[in-house]
């Protein structure tokens, strides 16, 4: 959208982001850099991008004199329409348009969905829209997340939200849907893992250990997460299920998340990082641990 606002012409494009990657640009791009959101409800939020691909950023912003909102509203207005539910799902696979959701539900029609709209945006370019009420609709949106985390590429959000007295909220899947508890806690634990990992690349610095996360699936079938702690090393720890704790002796352990920070008390610093890490004390780390 080419608009015009006080005496500044703004060219830009819609773009959606997770909350996890705006963990890893407050660390690679933060204060006036960090890009200008405006938040929509549970794990998401809407930016602006330029036409050359970079991000509208809060220094930019500041400088307008239309309110970042209203021009946020304005690029998603002149987005396509909606396609047709197959089977109950709505597949939407252009950014603008799951955009033109996120800022304007209304534009989600009565009667294309059985129950009140859920949206899960799973990348920038797959938001599915599905009824709170169609639990056969819902696990097939989840095939897709799992799907896509399959295929490698980058994820924004396994966490949906409905719309609630016109605004975006967080799903109460575990109260709606007890039934998918198994496959929407694997889903979580998929799309952690691949947020830890873009975190690690931003994070990555010689005096400290980033443990990442790792997939176990228990022969009950449950999808667990675990990571290792190489036991006396400055470590940012992600939250897992399980951690594994590597002696220098070559003796292992495993504990769980609870289990491990009551056992540190005090020694272990939660950080500001999203997603959220602890911060083990010790030494820095030894170049086989990396």
């Amino acid at each position: 959208m080419t608009g015009t606002f006080g005496n500044l012409t703004v060219d830009a494009v819609a773009r959606v982001y997770g909350a996890s990657e705006l963990g890893v640009l407050a660390v690679t791009a933060p204060g006036e850099a960090h890009p200008r959101v405006e938040y929509v409800g549970g794990e998401l939020f809407v930016g602006l991008d330029e036409r050359d691909g970079s991000a509208v950023t809060q220094g930019q912003a500041e400088a307008w004199s239309q309110p970042f909102s209203d021009t946020v509203a304005a690029t998603v207005a002149s987005a396509g329409s909606l396609p047709d539910p197959v089977d109950g799902v709505i597949l939407v696979e252009d950014e603008q348009v799951a955009a033109s959701v996120l800022v304007e539900s209304s534009r989600i029609e009565v009667g294309d969905v059985t129950g009140p709209p859920v949206v899960f945006v799973l990348s920038r370019d797959r938001l599915a829209i599905v009824g709170a009420d169609d639990e056969a609709g819902i696990a097939r949106v989840l095939d897709l997340a799992e799907q896509l985390y399959d295929e490698g590429g980058r994820l924004v959000s396994a966490h949906p939200v409905v719309l609630s007295d016109g605004a975006w909220a967080p799903c109460p899947w575990r109260e709606r849907h007890p039934s998918l508890e198994m496959r929407f806690e694997r889903v979580l634990r998929l799309f952690a893992v691949r947020a830890y990992e873009a975190q690690s690349v931003a994070l990555q610095r010689p005096d400290v250990h980033l443990a990442d996360p790792k997939i176990r699936v228990l022969d009950s079938g449950v999808t667990t997460t675990f990571a290792a702690w190489p036991k006396g090393t400055a470590t940012l720890l992600p939250v897992v299920d399980n951690v594994i704790i590597a002696d220098p002796s070559g003796a292992l352990s495993v504990a769980t998340m609870d289990q491990f920070l009551d056992a540190a008390g005090d020694a272990v610093v939660r950080t500001g990082l999203s997603p959220l890490r602890y911060f083990v004390p010790g030494e820095p780390p030894r170049p086989s641990q990396d």
